[in-house]
C-alpha cells in the first residue's frame, strides 16, 4: 500500500507515471549504488524531466507565461534538444527579452545552429544584464566561440573571467591554460593547468565525472610543458 501511495506521489510531481517507476526503484537499490555518482546524475536527469512536465503543464494552463516559458527553453538546452528549445525561447523573447536565462539560452541555441554573431550577441547580452550569471558558464562559451577563431588572447580572456567567478572549474581552468600556451605564455599556461588538477582532486564526488575529462587533458598538456 504504501509504494502505491508513493507512486501516486511521484507521479503527480513528475508528471510522467515512467519516471515514477524509475525513482522507486532507484531508492530500492543498494546503499553502494544510491550514493554514486550514477544515481546521482541519474536522479537529476529525472528531476530535470519532471520539472519540463511541470512547465509543460503551466504553459497549457497559462501560454503566456513567459518565465515557465524560458524556464522550459533553458531545461531543453540543458538536454542538448536545441531545436524544441529554441522554438519556446524564441516565443518568449518577444517579453523576456530583459532575462538574463532567456537570452543565454537562445544564444546558445543560435551558436548550436550555426548562427554564431547573433548567438555570441545574446550570449553577452545576458552578462550584461548579469555579470555573475551562470556561475561563469556564460564566460566559458564566449572563450569557446574565440577559441574556434584562434583569437587567444580574446579567449584567455574570458576564461580567465569564467574562473574568477568560478575559481574552482576544471573546464575553465584547462582552457585559460591552453589559451596561454597558445600565446606562448608557458609559466602562465603551467600555473593555470595546475589549478585545473588541483580543482579536480578537491572537487566533490559527484562533480567528477563531468570534470575527468579536462582533468586528462590538462594533465597532458601540462606534461607536454615539461
Amino acid at each position: 500500500m504504501g509504494r502505491f501511495f508513493l507512486f501516486a506521489l511521484l507521479t503527480w510531481i513528475t508528471g510522467n507515471p515512467l519516471l515514477a517507476i524509475l525513482v522507486i526503484i532507484a531508492l530500492s537499490l543498494p546503499g553502494w549504488w544510491a550514493g554514486s555518482r550514477y544515481a546521482w546524475r541519474l536522479s537529476r536527469r529525472m528531476r530535470a524531466w519532471g520539472e519540463a512536465g511541470r512547465l509543460r503543464r503551466a504553459l497549457a494552463v497559462n501560454p503566456h507565461d513567459v518565465k515557465a516559458r524560458t524556464d522550459l527553453g533553458a531545461i531543453l538546452v540543458r538536454q542538448g534538444r536545441f531545436r524544441e528549445a529554441r522554438a519556446e525561447l524564441e516565443q518568449a523573447m518577444p517579453r523576456a527579452d530583459d532575462l538574463p536565462e532567456a537570452n543565454y539560452a537562445l544564444g546558445l541555441c543560435l551558436l548550436h545552429d550555426g548562427e554564431i554573431e547573433r548567438g555570441r550577441e545574446l550570449v553577452e547580452r545576458a552578462l550584461v544584464l548579469n555579470p555573475k550569471f551562470g556561475y561563469g558558464e556564460p564566460y566559458l562559451r564566449l572563450g569557446d566561440f574565440r577559441t574556434a577563431r584562434d583569437e587567444w588572447e580574446q579567449a584567455a580572456e574570458r576564461y580567465r573571467q569564467a574562473t574568477g567567478i568560478h575559481s574552482s572549474s576544471v573546464e575553465g581552468w584547462f582552457k585559460l591554460g591552453q589559451a596561454l600556451n597558445h600565446l606562448g605564455r608557458r609559466d602562465e599556461a603551467r600555473s593555470a593547468l595546475q589549478e585545473a588538477i588541483a580543482s579536480y582532486r578537491t572537487a566533490p564526488w559527484y562533480q567528477r565525472a563531468e570534470a575527468r575529462p579536462w582533468h586528462r587533458r590538462a594533465r597532458r598538456l601540462l606534461r607536454s610543458l615539461g
